[in-house]
C-alpha cells in the first residue's frame, strides 16, 4: 500500500501542484498537444520566403543550361515521313474531287430544273395542239370548211360506178439480186415449199 501511495504522489508530482481544480490543467495540456500537432504538421515545410528564394548558380550548372538554351535553338530539320506526305495528298486529292462533284451536282440540278420547266410547257403544248387536231377532224368543222371552199355534195348523177372484169394483181419488180443472195433465197424457198 506503501508503494502504491508513492506512485500516485510521484505522479502528482511531474503534473506540478494541484491548485485544487484538475480542469484548467486538462485545457492547458490540451492546448499544448495542439501546438505539438501544428509544429508537426509545419516541420517538413519551408517557409514561403525559402520557397522562392533561389540559391546561386554555379558555373557547372550555368554551362550546362547555356548549351541546352544553344541546343534547343539550333534544332536540326525534321524529316517528315513519305508516308504522312502520300496522306496528306491523298486527302487533298479527295477534297478536290468531292469539291468538283459538288459542282457537277449543283450543274445537274439546275438541268433538271430547267427540264421540269420544259416539259411542264411542252405538256400545255401538248394538251393545245391535241384539242387542235381533235377539232381538225371533227365532220362538222369539215363540213364548213368544205362549204366556205365551194363544195356540195354530189348528185345522184354525178355519181358513176366502174366494174372491171377478172382477178386484181400486183407484181412486185425486186432488183436482181447477187449470186449469194440467189441461192440463200432459193435455199429458203425450198425449205418453205417443204414444210407445206
Amino acid at each position: 500500500m506503501a508503494s502504491n501511495s508513492r506512485r500516485t504522489s510521484r505522479r502528482n508530482s511531474a503534473l506540478g501542484p494541484v491548485d485544487g481544480n484538475l480542469a484548467r490543467k486538462y485545457e492547458r495540456r490540451e492546448a499544448d498537444s495542439r501546438e505539438l500537432e501544428r509544429r508537426l504538421d509545419h516541420s517538413g515545410r519551408m517557409d514561403f520566403d525559402q520557397l522562392y528564394e533561389r540559391r546561386p548558380e554555379t558555373a557547372a550548372e550555368r554551362n550546362a543550361r547555356r548549351r541546352a538554351q544553344l541546343k534547343a535553338s539550333i534544332r536540326p530539320a525534321q524529316r517528315v515521313s513519305f508516308l504522312a506526305m502520300l496522306g496528306f495528298a491523298c486527302v487533298g486529292a479527295l477534297m478536290v474531287v468531292l469539291l468538283l462533284c459538288y459542282v457537277q451536282l449543283n450543274s445537274i440540278s439546275r438541268s433538271i430544273v430547267a427540264m421540269k420547266s420544259e416539259i411542264s410547257r411542252l405538256q400545255v403544248e401538248q394538251i393545245a395542239l391535241l384539242t387542235q387536231y381533235e377539232q381538225t377532224f371533227d365532220l362538222s368543222a369539215v363540213k364548213e370548211a368544205a362549204e366556205a371552199a365551194g363544195m356540195t355534195q354530189p348528185s345522184d348523177g354525178q355519181i358513176y360506178y366502174i366494174s372491171l372484169p377478172g382477178e386484181d394483181r400486183a407484181r412486185v419488180h425486186q432488183p436482181e439480186s447477187r449470186g449469194l443472195e440467189r441461192f440463200f433465197t432459193a435455199w429458203s424457198q425450198g425449205i418453205l415449199d417443204r414444210g407445206q
